[in-house]
């Protein structure tokens, strides 16, 4: 988003006393179009400017999209670097970052996405995961097996019953059986016995298969148990190998809150699209607020349509209750004319129920009223593709500057009507069914980033090895990654014959002298901050035979403050002679020649000295001088991947080391020298093992087909990470890494062409990576990986890189966007509402505000087709427009396409 486009925000009435709430607990209703985000961004900028601190503010959004808008709009009303310090985030993220930073995981942990779901589940059931993958009703059994994982979670932890999730996922049949088990074993039915048949479900898949349990039961009762079972199991395999899927994230967050009461809590936070949160992560937020504060929860109960995602309405009667006399109504729609705002209400009153003085007014300002509102009948579903693809290429037409969604109820409807633009020659861009950043494709090129990044990423070299035919399924590359990481070798010391990282490091131990250094330095930008201090010890056989310190001039700022800590070396510095860095760096040369180098965070500490020593000793090269620079946080890594943080000031109080991490280099020089001794014991342990592993026929093939797929990839990547370009402002260089490694895929045939890849790479260079202040690819890396990997097709939609005018979508990935011509794809009854719904009020209530969500998505016009002849053989009666549609029918002109 071009921040100088955002116009000036004056708000009305309404908006501005939102804006001005300063405390308590707020509920506002916001209907679309009333400006939400404005207000959030306003809100945020006044709390500063009064005071509050940017890292006890929080803004919860319901998906990623919305934060980036969200933090665009700050950035233009408060600058960059204060708002990066506010936590801007879906609950999820939240739960992420509060589970890492807090050390409540241990730190090597992934976070898995359903595909990985169903191949952790199609490996112990015995089945093929590519057959899984088309098979809808298999993927649905494996949902219900992982979601009565986490039920079990909830009981076993004593949730209250009102947080559990999932507790549809225990059926009649679960309870008959449970039941059943009761009487046999003639205990009560409750908590303790559930968690006994849990945690011992091979025992009584025994037991009811004796005379003691109903015969006319077993069969039900064996797919309960094996439900069970498999749930235990995936559990089993998630702690194993350090994953966590998206439901943990809250479990263990909330668990965390609710068990440590010095959990930091916030005193401001405000929440949108309430309406789409369940009630555990509303839980999660009510936990996460301090005593006292503001506290700003915004929704519209019209929109609620993500039942199956666990969201309710009842979150949002529950907020009306604890807020009462402080609950807000913004009372403008400043996006639609008055027509469109006026059909809107009259909809929301007659099938949302809505109460009329709560809905929004037109507003006053000058809006051009070029509106256009039409039901559209068709003899037929393939005349009414036929219609809708007409109608397209007229607004194209007539309107070529303006944007067009076909919203529809299903994916397959989306494919069809995608498929009809395609052979009438429309542009256009498809949200639904698979999403692009889902597919194999997309998922293996993130994979190789991740990698980069972060050779101890657990999830991505699977998908590498899976993806580059290594292995021949995702279970078996999980498989051998895991033994791998059991033998404290990582897949990058596989890409080149020889030792070991670990056999490398034991060997320099016993037979040279190691140099264990630090540095101190101005800041963390490797190119332009400078070294202030450098710290070294020479070890001998584990021991310290000679040390070195020295502190450099600078004309750079040093921080007051590292944290919430006083910056020891400011006044460390005072009492030291200050050489020039020329002097400083000679010196250390002298210190270290002859001998490895060893630093805790290695990465850092090399790569800095290498661009100081530029600088002032150009001919001196320092890869060909230091070959080897071990990392002691890479061995700590392998050897310790359970730990959960590496942070050296916290290994040395988890592993009871000598040493102090004081933020002085010779301080953490020395502590660097008792964690080295631990990973030399530590590795010394291994080694026996991890031979026996590597002499593997099975290790050397697969070793080899790593090397032979992979390994000039992952070199070439790595050999531009700390390249600076000349040209800031070029092409990103993680986009450049991304394109050749696509290229070099295709080129293989290891994947087949991407359609939409070139959005990718538009949208990541446009939007997303800013090159003059992040020029290298480590530094682009480090900003955006993890959020490059929650990317979905519909961010794309409102990006700058968007030629398209025309877009595809189900009306739950349209939700959030906007257009200026809406056409709602067969809008019939029997769909909305869907006839299986007919009986359940709250399904048909749902369904009500999906219809209002697609028509509210328009600016100006607004088609909504429908067939009048049943599509079925088996049903040739006639179909009727949504039932929903009858109150606002006075408001579409109707005509024939």
């Amino acid at each position: 988003m071009n921040l100088e486009s955002i116009p000036v925000f004056i708000p009305d009435s309404s908006q501005k006393r939102v804006i001005e709430i300063s405390e308590g607990k707020h509920l506002v209703l916001a209907p679309p179009g009333c400006g939400k985000t404005q207000i959030l961004a306003e809100r945020i900028h006044l709390a500063l400017e009064e005071g509050v601190k940017a890292e006890d503010m929080l803004c919860l959004t319901f998906t990623n999209r919305a934060a980036r808008g969200m933090r665009e709009r700050i950035e233009s009303r408060v600058g960059k670097e204060q708002a990066s310090e506010v936590f801007v985030g879906n609950v999820h993220r939240f739960c992420s970052r509060f589970l890492f930073t807090n050390n409540i995981v241990p730190a090597e942990s992934t976070i898995i996405d359903d595909d990985t779901i169903d191949s952790i589940l199609a490996r112990y059931l015995n089945e093929d995961e590519e057959i899984v993958k088309r098979d809808f009703r298999r993927r649905h059994m494996y949902a219900q097996i992982m979601f009565f994982s986490h039920l079990m979670y909830d009981i076993i932890h004593a949730v209250p019953r009102e947080l559990r999730i999932h507790p549809e996922c225990v059926t009649r049949e679960d309870i008959a059986t449970m039941k059943a088990i009761a009487k046999a074993t003639d205990k009560p039915f409750d908590a303790k016995l559930m968690i006994d048949i849990y945690n011992h479900a091979d025992f009584y898949l025994d037991l009811i298969h004796q005379p003691v349990f109903p015969s006319f039961l077993r069969h039900e009762a064996e797919q309960s148990l094996m439900k069970m079972r498999y749930a235990h199991a995936y559990v089993a395999y998630k702690t194993q190998n350090n994953l966590l899927d998206f439901e943990d994230l809250l479990q263990l967050t909330y668990h965390t809150l609710t068990t440590q009461p010095d959990s930091r809590r916030y005193p401001w936070i405000q929440v949108d699209e309430v309406q789409d949160l369940n009630l555990l992560q509303l839980a999660i937020i009510s936990q996460l607020r301090a005593e006292s504060g503001c506290f700003l929860y915004l929704g519209d109960e019209q929109q609620a349509i993500f039942s199956f995602m666990g969201a309710k309405l009842a979150t949002l009667n529950i907020l009306k209750e604890q807020c009462k006399d402080k609950i807000h109504h913004l009372s403008i729609n400043h996006r639609q004319p008055q027509r469109i705002v006026q059909m809107l209400n009259d909809y929301a009153i007659a099938n949302l129920h809505s109460a009329p003085a709560l809905l929004p007014t037109p507003s006053d300002e000058p809006i051009a009223d070029n509106t256009e509102l039409r039901v559209c009948p068709a003899e037929n579903i393939w005349a009414e593709y036929k219609a809708v693809a007409k109608r397209v290429k007229g607004l194209l037409k007539t309107n070529e500057n303006e944007t067009t969604a076909i919203i529809v109820n299903a994916n397959r409807d989306a494919d069809e009507i995608s498929n009809r633009l395609t052979v009438a020659g429309i542009s256009h861009f498809k949200i639904s069914g698979t999403d692009l950043f889902s597919t194999p494709e997309v998922k293996l090129m993130m994979a190789h980033l991740s990698v980069v990044n972060n050779e101890h990423n657990f999830l991505a070299w699977a998908q590498i090895l899976q993806g580059l035919k290594i292995c021949a399924t995702a279970a078996s590359a999980r498989q051998w990654i895991h033994k791998l990481k059991v033998n404290a070798i990582t897949p990058t010391d596989l890409l080149h014959e020889g030792d070991t990282y670990l056999q490398q490091f034991l060997k320099a131990w016993d037979e040279n002298d190691l140099i264990v250094f630090d540095t101190e330095t101005t800041g963390l930008n490797i190119f332009e901050d400078d070294i202030i201090q450098i710290a070294a010890e020479r070890i001998r056989n584990g021991k310290s035979v000679a040390k070195f310190s020295v502190y450099l001039e600078t004309k750079r700022p040093i921080p007051a403050m590292l944290g919430d800590i006083v910056n020891p070396i400011i006044e460390e510095r005072k009492h030291h002679q200050l050489l020039s860095p020329a002097e400083g760096l000679q010196a250390f040369l002298q210190f270290s020649q002859g001998a490895p180098l060893l630093a805790h965070n290695a990465s850092f500490d090399c790569h800095i000295m290498q661009t100081c020593l530029n600088r002032y000793f150009p001919d001196i090269d320092w890869a060909q001088r230091w070959p080897v620079c071990f990392d002691s946080l890479k061995l700590i890594r392998l050897l310790r991947p359970d730990l959960k943080a590496f942070k050296l000031k916290l290994l040395l109080a988890e592993l009871g080391l000598e040493g102090e991490n004081s933020h002085l280099a010779d301080d953490d020089v020395n502590a660097t020298v008792s964690l080295a001794g631990y990973c030399y014991t530590k590795g010394k342990e291994s080694m026996v093992a991890q031979e026996a592993f590597l002499k593997m026929p099975t290790t050397k093939k697969i070793a080899e087909r790593l090397r032979r797929n992979y390994g000039k990839q992952y070199q070439a990547a790595v050999s531009k990470c700390y390249l600076k370009p000349a040209d800031r402002q070029g092409v990103p260089a993680l986009v450049e890494e991304l394109r050749r490694f696509y290229h070099a895929l295709e080129e293989e045939q290891w994947i087949r062409p991407v359609d939409k890849i070139e959005y990718v790479f538009r949208f990541l260079a446009t939007d997303i990576i800013h090159q003059e202040e992040e020029p290298s690819l480590k530094e682009q890396l480090d900003n955006h990986i993890m959020e490059i990997n929650t990317f979905k097709e519909a961010d794309l939609c409102g990006s700058t890189i968007m030629q398209e005018k025309v877009f595809v979508s189900t009306i739950h990935k349209a939700k959030g966007l906007e257009f200026n011509n809406v056409i709602i794809f067969d809008a019939v009854d029997g769909r909305l509402p869907n006839f299986h719904n007919q009986n359940d009020p709250k399904l048909m209530d749902e369904d009500a505000r999906k219809l209002y969500v697609a028509l509210s998505r328009a600016r100006r016009r607004i088609f909504v087709y429908y067939s009048q002849q049943a599509p079925s053989t088996a049903n040739l009666g006639r179909q009727k427009l949504s039932r929903f549609m009858k109150p606002v029918i006075k408001y579409f002109d109707k005509v024939g396409h």
